[in-house]
């Protein structure tokens, strides 16, 4: 009670949505990023799949490994994205393909150009698009990441309630 929130919508460029800029204190996102000097608290982990196009052929398999998706082409984000983030999301290896910055970037770009790009299982596509889940992929981790030695007394019990709030 009495506290303000307020939530910031970033783009995909910067996985820990405008903390090392200070534009916000604590951030709900997903690793992996580079946690140099930051405090970093698992919340849940959701595997992940591959999106595609619905009538892409691979669309009605019951799993897929990265290797499968080898001469695909991806999407993928832009210069001076943070590398651990970018190499995760490309499913470990560089990739040729449109340039995202959001996720709705991301799912016109499968839709349009029949590209490729990872997801987390469990996220609502338009009819047109579906997720096969990735057999070789580990799962993407939903975190709470705030500044390290961040004193800020609202953090912590931010982070609980998130902690809960995630709770599998």
């Amino acid at each position: 009670p009495g506290i303000d929130i307020r939530v910031r919508d970033t783009d995909l460029t910067d996985p820990t949505c405008g903390l090392r800029a200070g534009q916000v204190d604590v951030a709900l996102t997903r690793a992996p990023f580079d946690e140099t000097a930051l405090t970093v608290r698992a919340l849940r982990a959701d595997p992940v799949g591959v999106v595609l196009r619905a009538d892409d052929p691979l669309a009605r398999r019951d799993g897929l490994r990265l290797a499968e998706l080898s001469d695909r082409r991806w999407f993928r984000f832009p210069q001076g994205t943070d590398p651990l983030w970018q190499s995760y999301w490309n499913g470990g290896t560089p990739r040729e393909g449109p340039v995202v910055r959001a996720v709705q970037e991301c799912l016109q770009a499968v839709l349009w150009n029949s590209t490729v790009g990872l997801a987390p299982l469990g996220h609502d596509l338009p009819a047109e698009l579906t997720v096969v889940p990735l057999l070789d992929m580990p799962p993407s981790r939903v975190v709470a990441v705030w500044s390290e030695g961040d004193t800020n007394p609202l953090i912590r019990p931010f982070v609980d309630i998130a902690t809960t709030a995630y709770r599998p």
